[in-house]
C-alpha cells in the first residue's frame, strides 16, 4: 500500500468513516500515519543503514546529525552491529589493517575511560581502542579513543551501522519503510501496522478510549510478530567453552590404546 491508501481506505476500514474533512481531516490522517511509520521502526530496528566514515589524523570526534558525516541525516541510534575501523595504507605497503569487535574496538562510556585510560584525551594519535558518544548540545558526538593516527599515505576510516528514521511520506504515491528512494519490499506484511497505530490515535479524538487500546494492541502485535521472525531459526543454544564429553572420549580411547599396547613407545 501507497501513502494514499493507507491514509484513505486502509484507515477507513479501522475508523468505520471516510470522514476527511470534520473530525478525521487529511492532515491528521497524514501525521497519525506518519508518526505510526516512526513509531513502528524505533520499536523494531527493522532500517538499519550502514555509512562509510572518513576519518582525520588527530581527529577523535565526529558529530552524526551532520549530513557531512552522515548524509542521509537520519541516525537514530548505533545498531547491535557494532562500528569498524579500519586504516589502509597505499604505496609499498598495500595493506588494510582491522580494529573491530568487542574485544579489540569495544564501546565505553567516558566515566569508564576517565578511570582506566586517565590519558586518552591527551593522546595526539594511534590505533584506537575504543569508540564512544557524547552529546554536546545540539551535537552528538561519536568519538574514537585515541584519536586515529593517518600519515599521508593511510586512509583510516569507520564503517558505522546504525538504525536510521523512516523517511516522513508526503505523496500519495509514497511507500513506507523507504530508505534512500528504495523500498523494503520484504515489510509490506507490517504496513497495516501503521493503520492500526493512527486509527488508535485518531479514535481519542471521539473520545473511543476502548477502541484506541485495541488499536493499539494490534500495531503492537505487528511489532512482536516483526521481532520473532527476526530470531535465528532454531532458538538459540547455550554450548560449554570445552567440551567435556568429547575431551572424556578422546580420553577413553587413549587410555583403551594404552592398556592393548604394554609398550607403546616401542617400535
Amino acid at each position: 500500500m501507497d501513502f494514499g491508501e493507507l491514509t484513505s481506505s486502509a484507515l477507513d476500514h479501522e475508523l468505520g468513516t471516510d470522514d476527511s474533512t470534520r473530525l478525521f481531516t487529511t492532515g491528521r490522517r497524514n501525521r497519525a500515519i506518519n508518526r505510526g511509520h516512526f513509531e513502528f521502526c524505533d520499536l523494531t530496528e527493522c532500517l538499519t543503514r550502514q555509512s562509510t566514515m572518513t576519518c582525520s589524523n588527530g581527529v577523535g570526534e565526529y558529530n552524526l546529525i551532520s549530513t557531512v558525516i552522515l548524509s542521509g541525516g537520519d541516525f537514530l541510534r548505533l545498531s547491535a552491529q557494532m562500528p569498524e575501523y579500519y586504516l589502509v595504507s597505499s604505496g609499498t605497503t598495500n595493506s588494510t589493517t582491522w580494529t573491530a569487535g568487542p574485544d579489540l574496538f569495544p564501546r565505553h562510556a567516558l566515566p569508564w575511560l576517565n578511570q582506566y585510560d586517565q590519558d586518552w584525551r591527551g593522546s595526539t594519535g594511534a590505533t584506537p581502542q575504543a569508540h564512544y558518544l557524547r552529546a554536546d548540545g545540539g551535537r552528538l558526538l561519536f568519538g574514537l579513543a585515541p584519536p586515529p593516527r593517518i600519515t599521508s599515505s593511510q586512509a583510516g576510516r569507520v564503517i558505522f551501522p546504525y538504525i536510521a528514521k523512516p523517511s516522513t511520506m508526503t505523496a500519495s504515491t509514497d511507500l513506507p519503510f523507504t530508505v534512500a528512494s528504495t523500498a523494503r519490499t520484504d515489510l509490506e506484511p507490517y504496513q497495516m501496522a501503521l493503520v492500526h497505530y493512527a486509527a488508535g490515535t485518531l479514535e481519542k479524538l471521539r473520545k473511543n478510549q476502548e477502541g484506541s487500546a485495541a488499536q493499539m494492541q494490534q500495531f503492537l502485535g505487528y511489532v512482536q510478530r516483526y521481532l520473532l521472525a527476526q530470531r535465528p531459526p532454531g532458538g538459540q543454544t547455550l554450548r560449554f567453552v570445552r567440551n567435556y564429553l568429547s575431551e572424556r572420549r578422546d580420553r577413553k580411547s587413549r587410555d583403551n590404546w594404552v592398556t592393548a599396547q604394554p609398550f607403546p613407545w616401542r617400535t
